[in-house]
């Protein structure tokens, strides 16, 4: 169905439940169709392992300032707080979908459509997806992001060849 379609449903499909809702009847449910996406997890160890010998750094420098100011406790224990906190529950994903790619960057969750795509590299432990009219490349690696390499592939060719996207393998 077409995105427009879609939220018109929905819209359409919560004012009925509203009116149903008033009169007694039993609600109409969503239908059972899921978008098909596959989701790649990995795990971010570079920036948490930083702040968190940042927040060490922090301990041992600043252990010989007043002992009635205690500051630098709240300082250290932040940047380990905030390190465990990427490491544990910020985790860095690939999403495959029907037509278009979503990753969690930086500054936030980024979706590319299937047309906007255009090509993947394979490489033995790194995934690389380039986009067109960008200079920006998706770098996925075994080593610094955790993924599972081998699985990410397989959907990412199905992916490419469900909507024709050329594909590298340089191993």
């Amino acid at each position: 169905m077409a995105r427009n379609w879609e939220r018109m449903v929905r819209r359409n499909r919560k004012m009925a439940n509203k009116h149903r809702q008033k009169y007694g009847k039993q609600q109409i449910t969503a239908a059972t169709t899921t978008e098909e996406s596959t989701v790649y997890r990995g795990r971010s160890w570079f920036l948490p392992i930083l702040l968190v010998l940042t927040g060490i750094f922090c301990f041992i420098i600043f252990r010989e300032t007043r002992q009635d100011d205690n500051l630098y406790w709240i300082t250290g224990g932040s940047y380990i707080f905030l390190g465990l906190f990427i490491f544990w529950l910020r985790r860095p994903y690939l999403k495959v979908g029907k037509d278009s790619i979503t990753s969690r960057r930086f500054g936030g969750d980024r979706t590319f459509k299937h047309d906007d795509i255009s090509e993947f590299v394979f490489h033995k432990d790194s995934v690389t997806i380039g986009f067109k009219g960008k200079n920006t490349r998706w770098v996925f690696t075994r080593m610094f992001h955790r993924f599972s390499i081998a699985s990410m592939q397989e959907g990412l060719k199905e992916f490419a060849g469900r909507h024709s996207i050329p594909v590298k393998n340089e191993a």
